[in-house]
């Protein structure tokens, strides 16, 4: 399987970069204005403790990258168009496209989420936070499996008086329509059928997120927790600042598991 040392070593790599480009950026501005920043000792101590972060925290991924395994070749039969998960567990890539990933207990790689590639545009401008959530123009994802075959497809769009989540399977079928409020202290939703058949409604616990997903007949379909990841001292985890879990029920229909992924994906995007 493909695991989070990918992740680690792109994430060791990037921020060893950042800090030489603060320290090269910062000689460039000393020698430019060396009559006025030379005195300014707050200025150099806090690039100084900035610079010591970033190079620790590189050292910090690098040392996580190294407890983990190689990487081995995706057994794309069993992760599959199915979708046989019992769990969401969102980690985000670091990339300047938006690249999540779905792993397993252990920090394994079995899906990616990411903006189709049939948009390019749409895709380039969701490196901005602004616009990966479809706020100004829909924008569609696809979850794949690490072999590229496509698992679903989501479009997030701004109806203006509501967001709305539109989720097809793998053969481009519209399975569930989800339907958000624009603004909201709490996360809410109701979820439609293809038929536009009212299937679940949901509102958040607080305004910390942590919800509960429950059916007609109240029996509980998923939970999130905010801040709660059941595997967070497993050597794959413990140096991510947020990782993202959600427990699903064991009976979940394909459709049930598809419309989750989109559901949670939005809301715990910027987390």
């Amino acid at each position: 399987m493909k695991n989070l040392k990918h992740i680690y070593e792109k994430s060791a790599q990037y921020t060893k970069f950042a800090s030489i480009s603060l320290v090269g950026i910062y000689i460039v501005l000393l020698i430019v204005f060396k009559d006025v920043m030379w005195q300014d000792f707050e200025t150099h101590f806090a690039v100084g403790f900035t610079l010591l972060v970033l190079y620790s925290s590189s050292f910090l991924f690098q040392h996580a990258a190294e407890k983990l395994p190689e990487e081995k070749k995706v057994d794309s039969n069993y992760y599959s168009a199915s979708f046989p998960i019992q769990e969401l567990n969102f980690q985000r890539d670091v990339s300047l496209i938006p690249q999540t990933y779905l792993v397993s207990s252990t920090g394994e790689r079995l899906y990616k989420i990411s903006p189709t590639e049939e948009q390019p545009f749409r895709r380039k401008l969701s490196s901005f936070s602004v616009f990966k959530m479809g706020m100004f123009f829909p924008v569609t994802y696809q979850l794949l499996t690490m072999d590229e075959k496509v698992v679903s497809t989501f479009t997030i769009y701004n109806k203006l008086k509501f967001m709305k989540i539109k989720v097809l399977d793998h053969s481009r079928l519209h399975i569930t329509t989800i339907v958000m409020p624009l603004m909201s202290l709490k996360n809410r939703a109701i979820i439609f059928d293809a038929n536009n058949e009212k299937l679940l409604q949901m509102e958040a616990k607080s305004v910390y997120g942590d919800i509960d997903v429950h059916d007609l007949g109240g029996q509980r379909l998923a939970t999130y927790r905010f801040g709660i990841f059941p595997y967070a001292t497993h050597p794959a985890f413990e140096v991510q600042a947020m990782n993202v879990h959600v427990s699903l029920a064991h009976n979940l229909t394909h459709t049930e598991k598809l419309t989750f992924t989109a559901l949670f994906y939005y809301w715990t995007a910027n987390q």
